[in-house]
């Protein structure tokens, strides 16, 4: 981990629902230092991207995050199966943010064991989906003091 606060962060939001993708950008609105880069639908488009392959192969276009927002119930590969890839590979500076729909005290306890480094449930209410966003730039400053 880098020891410096950056100016801003870098956001995949991964998550096959246009409206929560929509509700999500609009509380980044109030958080200028998290910029999205890139958003995708599936879990084969998070590891294409993270990976550079396919129609993301241009990092210039489709920069390295400092963060994943990623849905857990998305189509070709699940969230889950996003981690289990994640475990294994060596991306030392990315912040993996779980937000779900699910309350299930396993889904949380899953997507922690799995390495996820925080873990959020939908928020209907504006109010709390900023202060998901608010947790999530303290939470890429700390990582970033580590």
């Amino acid at each position: 981990m880098s020891s410096k606060l950056k100016d801003s962060y870098s956001v995949l939001l991964a998550d096959d629902s246009d409206k929560d993708r929509l509700l999500i950008r609009h509380a980044l609105l109030k958080h200028p230092r998290l910029v999205i880069v890139g958003e995708v639908t599936d879990g084969v488009q998070v590891i294409d991207y993270l990976r550079a392959t396919g129609e993301f192969k241009n990092r210039k276009k489709h920069p390295f995050p400092d963060l994943l927002i990623l849905d857990l119930k998305m189509p070709l590969k699940s969230g889950y199966e996003v981690l289990e890839w994640l475990r294994v590979q060596s991306f030392a500076d990315l912040v993996v943010a779980v937000v779900s729909g699910s309350v299930l005290p396993e889904d949380l306890k899953l997507s922690l064991e799995l390495g996820a480094d925080a873990f959020f449930v939908k928020a209907a209410e504006r109010r709390a989906r900023e202060a998901m966003v608010s947790k999530l730039e303290v939470l890429l400053d700390l990582s970033r003091r580590k």
